[in-house]
């Protein structure tokens, strides 16, 4: 969280950022065009869970509130997903490597954090299904859990074999909130979808 803050610190809306006048009082844009200002934390989760076309410029918002959007995602948070989806509509992948780098250190520490502990504030298949979201892949997560064979680790596979269990057996992907094709997301859950079958052959 600290590599963010220092990565996006002084980031702002664009000047001309008008936002959706429907969902986002004047007052609440303004904070948005002013940097170094510490935004409410309801905002926040406002302005990451709308869709993208509230905003002439979504990447800008996103890099605005990423340093406390990453602490309220860390701290625990009943949507995860959706604000992971927020992150991918911005091409986070593509920005600058030291922004870039500061999102994906995030991501990875906030898995590999929850995969460490017994009971985190979300789910640890929340996590996991807001990284997929959040990156557009399965892939990194994936090979992150598999390295992971602490105890918590496993409990928390057999957590996530329980959530997925209707989604495994209809062909239904869990990721509700992806950014992408409609053949990507199903890439991405047949990738899951083979591992989890690996893992379970394997207990």
């Amino acid at each position: 969280m600290a590599r963010v803050a220092t990565a996006f610190a002084g980031m702002t809306a664009r000047a001309d950022e008008a936002g959706c006048g429907r969902c986002f009082d004047p007052d609440e844009v303004e904070l948005l065009r002013t940097p170094g200002v510490p935004l409410p934390t309801d905002l926040v989760r406002r302005v990451v869970k709308k869709h993208p076309s509230h905003w002439a410029d979504q990447p800008a918002i996103i890099r605005r509130i990423l340093p406390q959007l990453v602490a309220v995602l860390a701290g625990g948070e009943s949507e995860p997903d959706l604000m992971a989806r927020g992150l991918a509509a911005a091409g986070w992948s593509r920005w600058p490597r030291e922004q870039a780098g500061a999102v994906a250190g995030f991501l990875d520490t906030w898995w590999t954090r929850t995969l460490r502990t017994k009971s985190p504030p979300i789910p640890a298949y929340a996590v996991f299904e807001s990284c997929v979201t959040a990156s557009s892949s399965a892939t990194p997560w994936l090979a992150r859990w598999e390295a992971e064979t602490g105890p918590a680790a496993r409990r928390h596979l057999a957590d996530g074999l329980g959530r997925w269990q209707e989604d495994l057996a209809s062909d239904c992907s869990p990721f509700w909130w992806w950014w992408g094709t409609e053949a990507e997301e199903q890439a991405a859950w047949r990738e899951v979808k083979r591992w989890l079958a690996g893992q379970a052959r394997a207990t």
